[in-house]
């Protein structure tokens, strides 16, 4: 005779399926604010009044703007859904509570900084806004690595990726304070950005040597090919004076897919031999 049903373990799988949706459509969201900061950012210049001046077309800034303001929108109804969904689910051995919390603490720092974004006056503003959208793109996707990774290969990440994802965070700063800077006229912050450039390669180069020939790390692949895709149009950039938007949104693009593919190394952890 079948065992019956079990409406917990029910209620549960269908938490885990809303979670993971939540992580993706956050993840998305979270891109559509970074590609629009920067782009928005990459097509402004300052005249001779010191004004801040776009060199976009009217109807496509308007366009993007609305974009940028719809998805904050919805990054902060999703966080709702998660912290509801984690808190009626609380007993439950999901295992989920830090990357909501972080996603909550991200999302309420970015919703404080974002009125003084506008303008580009502060450097630290522009760094903050950026390394915060990276944050939350991480967060986001590591509640949905949670949601898809059965409990059981889930194992505590080493110190090397955790080491690896802190460097990066550092150079993606390192990079936003360039290109807020290069906006004023100062290069040399470009200096910086390269050095931890070499550092980061570094790192995340040791994080998928040492990930090497595991099949069953779905970030491997991805993360390789987009580091290389990254040296290379960085490389690039360094070639031109005056840089062209679409390389350096090009470049600064890759690195959230660089981000969301060490959170899967990260979030999956190296399987024990």
């Amino acid at each position: 005779m079948a065992p019956p049903p079990n409406p917990s373990a029910h209620a549960g799988s269908n938490a885990i399926r809303w979670l993971q949706w939540i992580g993706t459509c956050g993840a998305i969201l979270a891109l559509v604010i970074l590609g629009a900061s920067m782009l928005l950012r990459l097509a402004t210049m300052f005249g001779a009044d010191g004004q801040p001046i776009s060199t976009l077309p009217g109807a496509l800034e308007k366009a993007i703007r609305l974009s940028h303001r719809l998805a904050a929108a919805g990054v902060g109804i999703l966080a709702a859904c998660a912290v509801g969904l984690s808190w009626i689910h609380r007993r439950s051995p999901l295992r989920v509570g830090r990357p909501i919390a972080l996603i909550v603490a991200t999302t309420v720092a970015l919703a404080i900084i974002g009125p003084l974004t506008p303008g580009y006056r502060l450097a630290g503003i522009t760094v903050g806004n950026v390394a915060g959208g990276m944050v939350l793109l991480m967060a986001f996707w590591w509640l949905h690595e949670r949601a898809a990774t059965h409990p059981e290969t889930i194992r505590p990440a080493e110190s090397l990726i955790r080491a690896t994802l802190f460097v990066f965070l550092a150079h993606v700063a390192t990079g936003t304070a360039a290109s807020a800077q290069e906006m004023h006229g100062v290069r040399w912050f470009a200096f910086l950005h390269l050095a931890t450039a070499l550092l980061a390669v570094m790192f995340v180069g040791a994080s998928l040597w040492d990930r090497r020939g595991e099949s069953s790390t779905i970030g491997w692949m991805t993360a390789t090919v987009v580091l290389l895709a990254e040296v290379a149009l960085g490389g690039g950039l360094m070639w031109f004076d005056d840089r062209p938007i679409w390389l350096a949104f090009s470049h600064g693009m890759l690195s959230t897919m660089l981000a969301m593919a060490l959170v899967s190394i990260a979030i999956r952890g190296k399987p024990e031999a």
